[in-house]
């Protein structure tokens, strides 16, 4: 059989219930009515009435015609709201027909259950219509000829209201759209976060991104070396557009490297000379160095009180505290030994010029430190690879 004469069939079937000889039920009438399930109704915007049933007992079809006004919106589409399948039956077994006279604005809906023979009792969402509208003012839905009809076509005394919406000018307004800046960073990824309007869709490089009820967003990125750019775009239901283009820079680990007694050094593979060459301490075996090259190289900072001969370096959240010829320093205000295993290894001033264990103020910056016996080499890379 083709699907248009199962189609009318249906439609028949439905529709012709209202004239059967029926009894009517006793119980307390149900209640049909409509609500705007968007925020608003904008001119040349879609937005979509649910059509509800409240308080209703063992309820199989429901019918009725919608009358609409043809100057202020048309109909775009009807889908099945989920009430029918609270019992579990399957939404594949519910039968929608519908047909559209737009020369009157009348639409006739019919809405039944196909296989089941019981029906369906309690509150909730029976369809969808979706309307475009045309033009702005008071649009008027209102219902006829309608019917709930019980398994044995037993009317369901029915109280309906009717709807008025009002659609408002073409909304030009572009969504709201907050992003948080990313500071550069040495990670493979990135989080972006940001805000937009309840409602608005968002994408981030063409990629559409989960927005939440309070209109927040966040995404993970992965970033390639140097600047990465990402269009973050909200689209609000009325086809407004807010446009961000985000710039996140990963950095390059830096690389430095020296060479006992000699004073130059290469960071990033660029020449730099320092004030004296790094040496190995005879006592302790370990490398003191003028540190100030390395600290500056992975953007830390330091700082010199002479009246404590003490030397601060912070880094971020780190701070490392040295005293001349003191073997126990302070990370983040805490003691600790320079190396449990040469006790007696401090900062030294060696002809005027201060020099500090290298691997101690290293490795707590978060640098990995590589050691060359045969050439005396240091490789300090920042930060530690992971």
């Amino acid at each position: 059989m083709k699907i248009g004469k199962l189609f009318s069939l249906a439609l028949v079937f439905l529709l012709t219930l209202t004239f059967i000889p029926l009894n009517v039920s006793l119980a307390a009438n149900a209640k049909l009515y409509l609500t705007l399930k968007d925020l608003e109704a904008n001119e040349a915007s879609d937005f979509t009435l649910e059509v509800h049933v409240d308080d209703v007992s063992d309820l199989y079809a429901v019918g009725f015609d919608m009358l609409y006004d043809v100057k202020l919106v048309k109909l775009v589409n009807i889908e099945k709201g989920p009430f029918f399948t609270t019992d579990n039956t399957d939404i594949s077994d519910i039968l929608l027909v519908y047909r559209d006279r737009k020369e009157e604005g009348r639409i006739v809906f019919g809405l039944s259950k196909s296989k089941q023979s019981t029906g369906v009792s309690g509150s909730g969402i029976i369809a969808y219509f979706k309307f475009n509208a045309l033009s702005k003012g008071k649009a008027e839905f209102k219902f006829e000829n309608v019917y709930l009809k019980s398994p044995d076509t037993t009317d369901i005394k029915t109280d309906v209201q009717p709807l008025s919406v009002e659609i408002k000018e073409k909304d030009t307004t572009p969504p709201i759209l907050e992003v948080e800046p990313v500071e550069p960073t040495y990670e493979k990824t990135a989080l972006i976060k940001g805000k937009t309007e309840t409602g608005a869709k968002v994408t981030i490089n063409g990629k559409e991104v989960q927005v939440k009820e309070d209109g927040t967003f966040t995404l993970e990125v992965e970033l390639k070396d140097g600047e990465n750019k990402f269009e973050i775009i909200a689209t609000d239901p009325n086809g407004n557009e807010s446009k961000i283009t985000l710039t996140i820079t990963k950095k390059k680990p830096t690389v430095i490297i020296l060479v006992v007694g000699n004073k130059t050094v290469f960071v990033n593979g660029s020449p730099k000379e320092i004030e004296a060459p790094p040496f190995i301490d005879k006592a302790s075996g370990r490398t003191l160095i003028p540190i100030r090259i390395v600290v500056e190289s992975i953007e830390g900072k330091i700082d010199w009180n002479a009246t404590e001969r003490k030397v601060t370096i912070t880094k971020d959240n780190i701070v490392i505290e040295l005293w001349i010829d003191n073997p126990v320093a302070k990370i983040n205000g805490i003691p600790t030994p320079i190396d449990i295993q040469a006790p007696k290894l401090a900062p030294k001033i060696v002809a005027g010029r201060t020099f500090l264990p290298l691997r101690f103020v290293a490795e707590n910056l978060g640098c990995e430190v590589g050691w060359d016996g045969k050439t005396q080499t240091i490789t300090i890379t920042y930060p530690k690879p992971s």
